[in-house]
């Protein structure tokens, strides 16, 4: 069996009905099928996947079945199971366009030290529409498309724009990250991005390569669901999680996130403090603030406040255009 350039890592659960735009996605690739394999991990699926998978792909995809572990553990599985020098990440509620390969993997041929390749995506909607802004319109990221470093900006506090469906790394490079955090649930994207930067350059194309399904049940939570206790615990959780993880990464290679960064990430897991606090009510949110137990800058106290006193586009205006300019958040 030839040893195929490149693994499509699909990794899904109880989503037969929306599974078969991304396989057929992946299968219809103007990239030679002689230099991709698919591999889809179903993560205890209930729904008939297994059934739908085989009668309709047959050995065209390399189904595995496993007992219901979580998302991390399925992305796991699939890039222990991957052969390629480049795994393509492939979430079951998404699709590519038909040049998705032969655009992004030809980038990790300019330079050796290509870790990662990224491309936009755009946002379609439950209802089938077409929003009008793609997951970077308003991005502040300081990235090219040609070969260039991520870690510096990173530090510097500027986003990477990194999503499941619009990643590729080097499986090499993966490797060496690998296994994720303990505690680690979903994220695997942002965990990957996060880290894989550490040990090679990058290429982020600004072309939309494909669509992100925004619904209530991504695993992100950006599909708007309703976010119950659970969810913010596991935000919080999480937030913890990778916060340690990137800080003992930046002590293995001797480097200090600059303050923005820090900031960024106090806020980020201050907003999920936040959010759980007011499933109590607005006092004890304000009473959460005030504490400061992360020790946040007062400007960023009052951005909190602003979230809870201030229609939604006043605070944001207020994150953005105020506060930004003094601790800059984005």
């Amino acid at each position: 069996m030839n040893t195929p350039r490149v693994s499509i890592v699909v990794t899904t659960y109880n989503r037969v009905d929306l599974l078969c735009q991304a396989l057929d996605s992946a299968l219809d690739q103007d990239f030679p099928e002689s230099q991709r394999e698919i591999i889809l991990i179903d993560d205890g699926s209930t729904d008939g996947t297994r059934e739908f998978v085989e009668s309709r792909y047959g050995n065209r995809i390399r189904y595995v079945h496993k007992s219901n572990g979580g998302f991390v553990s399925a992305c796991a599985l699939g890039f222990s199971m991957a052969r390629g020098e480049i795994i393509a990440q492939l979430d079951s509620d998404d699709t590519w366009s038909r040049d998705k390969l032969s655009k992004t993997v030809p980038k990790f041929d300019e330079a050796a030290d290509v870790v990662a390749v990224f491309h936009d995506l755009d946002i379609v909607k439950a209802d089938g529409r077409t929003a009008s802004k793609t997951l970077w319109t308003g991005s502040h990221a300081r990235l090219g498309e040609a070969p260039c470093d991520a870690l510096g900006p990173y530090l510097a506090g500027y986003p990477l724009p990194s999503w499941t469906s619009a990643s590729l790394w080097r499986r090499s490079a993966l490797e060496l990250i690998l296994p994720m955090p303990e505690g680690l649930e979903g994220y695997v994207d942002a965990y990957c991005a996060r880290h894989i930067i550490f040990f090679g350059r990058v290429c982020a194309m600004p072309q939309s390569l494909g669509t992100y399904l925004f619904h209530a049940n991504n695993d992100s939570g950006k599909g708007g669901g309703h976010r119950d206790l659970q969810r913010i615990e596991r935000a919080i959780r999480e937030g913890r999680v990778m916060s340690e993880a990137f800080s003992r990464r930046c002590a293995q290679f001797g480097v200090e996130p600059s303050l923005r960064r820090v900031m960024i990430q106090k806020l980020s897991l201050a907003e999920g403090y936040v959010e759980r606090a007011l499933l109590t009510g607005r006092s004890a949110a304000a009473r959460w603030i005030l504490k400061n137990e992360l020790a946040l800058p007062s400007l960023v106290q009052l951005h909190l406040f602003a979230q809870l006193w201030l229609p939604g586009r006043l605070a944001a205006f207020l994150k953005n255009r105020v506060i930004g300019r003094f601790v800059p958040l984005n």
